[in-house]
């Protein structure tokens, strides 16, 4: 077990004195994870591909019989009354669920179905709905489900290259400057473990409180097991104060050169210590130790799919690309998506909940201009600013009106009338490119 000093200077070098004990563990780290012998490599690479299509498997024979549900309450964005029809495991598409709705929805109508008569059910009840969610196995969807969908993963990755400096990454986002200067402020200190008994304290006190909060009462949390084996190839990052445990990462080295942050949790899932830092200097803490470990990359793990994820609108001020989050289970599953009519209540979701989905190899983004702002120049470059991301392939911004005069657009951006779109179904509109004529599409 080794310490790091926190945050001390605007450079990639540690100064506290007391990560100077924890020199052998980092040499420890680079000689048994960051430059494996070859055959091992090479085994625990077979390894992880059978284990995978194991878990594949596994979902697909746990999912052949798929809960359906239809659900109807006030939605949030006007308070009428609206119908969803979703099917799959719910914790997937809770997300979703709790944004379209403003309270709990009254469940209609339910059924089991087997996975190969899914697509008829779906069919039959979809014109109660103003929107359908699927969320079952990739397998299952590419048998049994139309290609006619909207795909969304399940969790969107961002990861960044690290920076030469601090001072670089603070000239990339202004707003990490402020970052580093609360982590300086706050004293935290960080702390490197690979002991098996802060895998157990960091599991049971930090990592399940803190999903079960984030997450409420349909949380995805990952065996003990399967991150146990992550923790025997990586370590745990602590931010510590006056001796107190008060945050954690685990993290994993992939491969020469890649740092993965898997999970993290905060104690008790208490989120006052968010307010007071504890994750900026998590953040901070993991740059200057894949400064001494000579990694290139940082993959900061998943958020939901979503612009206005308050997790992604987070990470996206340190991260520079996204990437498709391939957990062991998570990663074996994809959201489907689409909608009875486009204006109404499925726009007005899209206003307050944007979409990031499937693009070729990538992701773009969906969403619509909220009614209640001005359609003007100046504000739809703000509203753009405050939302995009880097990473995007595209960014369809749906207008309830013509385009402003004035606006600048920039090359990934897709300025949409409603109006012009408004026949459209989901993947039909993620599939169109610039040039394309949207009403001559719909006609």
């Amino acid at each position: 077990m080794g310490k790091m000093g926190g945050f001390t200077s605007m450079t990639p070098k540690f100064k506290s004195k007391a990560f100077s004990k924890t020199r052998g563990l980092i040499t420890l780290l680079n000689d048994e994870i960051l430059h494996p012998p070859a055959p091992s490599a090479f085994f625990c690479e077979m390894k992880d591909r059978l284990f995978r299509a194991l878990v594949a498997a596994s979902q697909f024979i746990k999912g052949w019989r798929v809960p359906v549900v239809l659900l109807r309450g006030p939605d949030r964005a006007a308070g009428r009354e609206v119908t969803l029809l979703v099917a799959g495991q719910r914790h997937w598409t809770h997300y979703f669920i709790h944004r379209f709705f403003a309270h709990e929805p009254a469940v209609v109508r339910t059924r089991k179905v087997v996975v190969w008569r899914l697509r008829a059910l779906l069919d039959a009840w979809q014109h109660e709905a103003e929107m359908t969610l699927v969320a079952i196995d990739r397998v299952s969807s590419r048998l049994f489900l139309k290609p006619a969908w909207l795909g969304i993963p399940v969790w969107v990755g961002s990861s960044m290259l690290v920076p030469a400096d601090w001072k670089s990454l603070s000239s990339r986002e202004s707003r990490i400057a402020g970052d580093l200067r609360r982590v300086r402020n706050t004293g935290f200190e960080s702390e490197v473990s690979r002991a098996a008994e802060d895998f157990e304290l960091f599991y049971e006190k930090f990592y399940l409180p803190t999903v079960r909060v984030r997450h409420g009462e349909n949380p995805f949390v990952v065996s003990k097991g399967v991150l146990r084996a992550v923790f025997r190839q990586g370590m745990i990052l602590w931010c510590k104060s006056d001796g107190e445990k008060l945050a954690a990462d685990l993290v994993l080295l992939r491969e020469p050169g890649k740092m993965a942050i898997i999970s993290n949790g905060i104690i008790d899932g208490n989120e006052d210590w968010l307010r007071k830092g504890v994750l900026s200097s998590l953040y901070v803490f993991s740059v200057e130790l894949a400064w001494e470990l000579g990694c290139t990359s940082i993959f900061m793990g998943g958020s939901r799919p979503s612009l206005h994820d308050g997790v992604f609108r987070y990470k996206k001020k340190w991260s520079d690309a996204l990437y498709r989050h391939g957990g062991l289970v998570s990663g074996q599953y994809d959201i489907r998506l689409r909608w009875k009519h486009l204006p109404g209540p499925v726009a007005d979701f899209l206003s307050h909940t944007s979409l990031i989905h499937h693009d070729q190899d990538g992701f773009s983004a969906l969403w619509f201009f909220p009614r209640d702002l001005p359609l003007t120049a100046e504000s739809l470059a703000r509203q753009h600013k405050d939302l995009t991301a880097a990473g995007l392939r595209r960014f369809r911004i749906l207008l309830p009106g013509p385009p402003p005069p004035g606006f600048v657009c920039p090359p990934h951006v897709q300025l949409i009338p409603l109006a012009d779109a408004a026949r459209l179904q989901a993947h039909e509109l993620a599939e169109w490119e610039p040039g394309g004529v949207i009403g001559a599409e719909a006609a």
